[in-house]
């Protein structure tokens, strides 16, 4: 038992350290201690106590002045103003609304608080606050006013109101029964007599008075049978839900009248509609409708109009935060949101707003960080700087109307040109650094510098044509060393190989890379090279084989050995063949004079044999064939032996070999048998040449070819082609005559073929080419310096 005196003993204890003005939230834990203390106190020596400190407890939770749920509402209000004030124009709406509360009550302690606590803001709100408080007799001053006002969250962040704060005024809740213990039941109520039949008729009464709704009527019967019966349980558990359902407000739905009920629906699909104010009155209509009933206390309407009242306040502070967002003040948008989701914190709105402004708050920082933080090269500050303009594009879509976001747009646009300025200074540098390397794999790596600078540069702005020009510029310098480097890899293999005709290939392939004859690798190569022919030379020379060795000692004078200058080595070759020349020549001299004397003295031994002919042969005997026509006879077949002296002589006048029997200039005494034909007879007329000296007058047909004027074309002497070239450079030109300033006869491009068909010494002191070339339907003929080709074959070697 000493147990449960304590808990009565402390529960008292902490009833008493409570304040005067202590609100319910805080009188309720107490009153279901109490309870549960006087439920355990039954039938004990401790039950009057308890049920003594439950009536006290009761009192305490109905004070006999409370203030109005508007009144609070309009407190809240103020409260809420002030908290998230974020200008003198929420201060003076606060203040406002404070004006219309102090109106309806001076002496409100909390009024007074928000007041003073408006004025502390700035010197004007301190005076029109003096102002407002002297009309009521008021100073700022009293000593009596409170310096604070309760915290905020205490206004809109408690326990469900209990029945005595949701009262509309003073006069209604005086009309809420008290709660009385049971000594002062026997002087409330009359006795009533303690027959059975009375005390259940009266339980039935109680039954039928809670069931019916009729809550106050309910605590009422009961009081009255525990008047007669204090241990009567059903009575006690009537009253108990009876006063539990009285402080809760509930009122059953049969109770509540059709009209208020209708009313009470249509402000609820007014509140989902957003129509607060209209809401707010149909609430006010259904309250008062059920207030006309009987109902004076309807917990679920005057739970709605707290509710709307928090939500158009909520709305208008969603309202005031959109326009200070809309203004870039994204602190105090943000306070105007996360106080709208304290007064409403279920509100979807208000959440995705206070998430929309931090993440706002978030970016903008991020890029105002990035744009002012700006490092590393240019590349990467050009990639930093179009992140954060693609991040401020993503929010002006958010906030179109932002000065912030425009001005940090403004600035980094005008950095990011500043360094495409720079870009493409430091691009145009690299590349004309380019021509101040000899190395080919650091004008390379100029070029590809150059051409990553100038692209950048162009991104940034597609539409600047000195840039692109630029860029194009690079490109094309780029793609021409990356190619010459290609060939300088393929030569390189090329010469490894070390046979005729890749020494060939790669001898062209270098020719054409003149541009870069300053790079140590091509000139390695080109060395190389010349060692390789140098060798086929000294080889030849071995051979005693001049030409080959000449054709060699040519290719070594031309491109791309003329780089390497004029070389000892060379001059030594050279000399070495010309003595081979010379001793060559000076034995075929040998030889034909040798020749030429036992020729002479075969003639001279022989020359009874040929000096007649020979004579002969100088002077000829003069004839002149005539045509004649004649009327051949024909004779019959007979053999004639007859010796006959038949010199003959019959020249050919014509160009044309045929088959022909030609009797030389001599007397021949012979025995010949002719037989004689049979031929038709014609008239055949015939250019004959006949030339004969016939001693006597005969008829000797004989075989013979028969000259005719025969049109014989000429053979025309084609000239002899020295060897075929290919033109090395873009383009050349074909003069008339040895010249470099000789007039141009025609030009040519790039591996165009030309022959050649002799070689001269110009007027430079150079080797210059007399070539032929066909020009789509014509041959045109002339001079090109050996500079500007290539040969395809060997040609002669022609010192200058």
């Amino acid at each position: 038992m000493a147990t449960l005196q304590q808990q009565i003993a402390e529960v008292r204890r902490r009833l008493q350290s409570l304040p005067a003005d202590a609100r319910a939230a805080e009188i309720t834990p107490l009153e279901a201690d109490a309870r549960a203390l006087l439920t355990s106190a039954k039938n004990t020596p401790y039950e009057e106590e308890a049920k003594s400190l439950f009536a006290e407890i009761a009192k305490r939770g109905v004070p006999v002045a409370t203030e109005s749920s508007t009144q609070r509402t309009v407190l809240r209000r103020a409260r809420i103003r002030m908290e998230m004030a974020s200008g003198d124009d929420d201060v003076d709406e606060a203040i406002d609304i404070l004006a219309g509360a102090l109106d309806q009550d001076p002496k409100n302690p909390e009024i007074l608080a928000l007041l003073r606590q408006a004025a502390n803001f700035t010197a004007q709100h301190d005076a029109r606050v003096r102002d407002l408080l002297k009309r009521y007799g008021l100073t700022l001053d009293q000593p009596n006013l409170p310096n604070t006002s309760p915290p905020l969250a205490s206004s809109y962040a408690e326990e469900p109101p209990t029945t005595a704060e949701i009262v509309e005024d003073d006069e209604t809740a005086t009309n809420l029964p008290p709660v009385l213990s049971p000594s002062t039941l026997m002087s409330t109520y009359p006795p009533i007599s303690a027959s059975g039949s009375s005390a259940e008729a009266l339980l039935a009464e109680v039954a039928q008075a809670y069931y019916a709704g009729d809550y106050q009527r309910t605590v009422e019967a009961a009081n009255r049978v525990l008047a007669t019966q204090p241990d009567n349980a059903t009575a006690l558990d009537y009253r108990q839900k009876a006063e539990d359902n009285l402080i809760r407000g509930i009122v059953p739905d049969h109770r509540i009248p059709f009209d208020a009920r209708v009313a009470y629906n249509r402000a609820n699909s007014l509140v989902r509609a957003g129509n607060y104010e209209e809401a707010e009155r149909l609430y006010r209509e259904a309250r008062d409708l059920a207030e006309r009933s009987g109902i004076t206390s309807w917990k679920d309407a005057e739970q709605a109009l707290l509710e709307i009242q928090d939500l158009a306040l909520a709305r208008e502070l969603l309202a005031d935060g959109d326009r200070l967002l809309a203004g870039d003040d994204l602190v105090n948008a943000l306070r105007k949101y996360e106080g709208a989701l304290r007064v409403v914190p279920s509100d979807p709105v208000a959440q995705e707003r206070i998430d929309l402004v931090k993440k706002l708050q978030d970016q903008i920082d991020k890029a105002s960080v990035q744009l002012n933080m700006m490092s590393g090269s240019l590349t990467d500050r050009v990639a930093n700087l179009q992140n954060v303009l693609n991040l401020l594009a993503t929010l002006r879509q958010t906030l179109p109307s932002s000065q912030r976001l425009q001005s940090m747009v403004n600035e980094a646009e005008r950095r990011l040109h500043s360094i495409k300025a720079q870009l493409v200074d430091q691009g145009k540098a690299a590349f004309s650094r380019i021509e101040g390397v000899t190395a080919l794999e650091e004008k390379t790596r100029l070029a590809q510098e150059a051409v990553k600078l100038l692209e950048t540069a162009a991104s940034i702005d597609p539409g600047d044509a000195e840039a692109n020009a630029a860029v194009q510029s690079a490109r094309q310098a780029e793609a021409q060393m990356s190619e010459a480097r290609q060939i300088i890899e393929r030569a390189s293999a090329l010469i490894a190989q070390n046979f005729d005709n890749e020494l060939a290939q790669a001898r062209t392939m270098l020719s054409g890379l003149r541009t870069f004859a300053q790079d140590p690798r091509y000139r390695m190569l080109v060395t190389d090279l010349m060692a390789r022919h140098m060798e086929r030379i000294e080889a030849a020379i071995d051979q005693r084989d001049v030409p080959t060795a000449e054709r060699w000692l040519a290719l070594a004078k031309d491109e791309p050995f003329r780089m390497l200058g004029r070389r000892s080595e060379l001059l030594q070759l050279e000399d070495e063949i010309r003595k081979i020349q010379q001793g060559r020549t000076l034995r075929t001299g040998g030889i034909l004079v040798f020749v030429a004397a036992i020729l002479l003295t075969g003639c001279f031994l022989t020359r009874a044999t040929w000096y007649e002919p020979l004579v002969l042969l100088i002077n000829p005997p003069t004839h002149t064939p005539t045509p004649t026509p004649t009327n051949t006879l024909t004779p019959t077949a007979t053999f004639t032996e007859t010796p006959t002296f038949t010199p003959t002589l019959t020249p050919s006048v014509t160009l044309t070999s045929t088959d022909t029997f030609t009797p030389s200039a001599t007397f021949t005494n012979t025995f010949t048998f002719t037989p004689s034909f049979t031929p038709t007879e014609t008239f055949t007329p015939t250019f004959t040449f006949t030339p004969s000296i016939t001693p006597t007058e005969t008829f000797t047909p004989s075989i013979t070819n028969t000259p005719t004027f025969t049109f014989t074309p000429s053979i025309t002497p084609t000239p002899e082609i020295l060897c075929v070239v290919v033109v090395a450079y873009e383009q050349a030109y074909l003069r008339v005559s040895p010249a470099p300033n000789a007039r141009i006869a025609s030009s040519v491009v790039r591996q165009d073929k030309l022959d050649v068909l002799r070689q001269v010494i110009g007027d430079d002191s150079k080797v210059w080419y007399y070539v032929t070339f066909r020009n789509k339907d014509a041959v045109v003929q002339g001079y090109i310096i050996s500079d500007r080709v290539s040969p395809l074959t060997d040609c002669p070697n022609l010192t200058p």
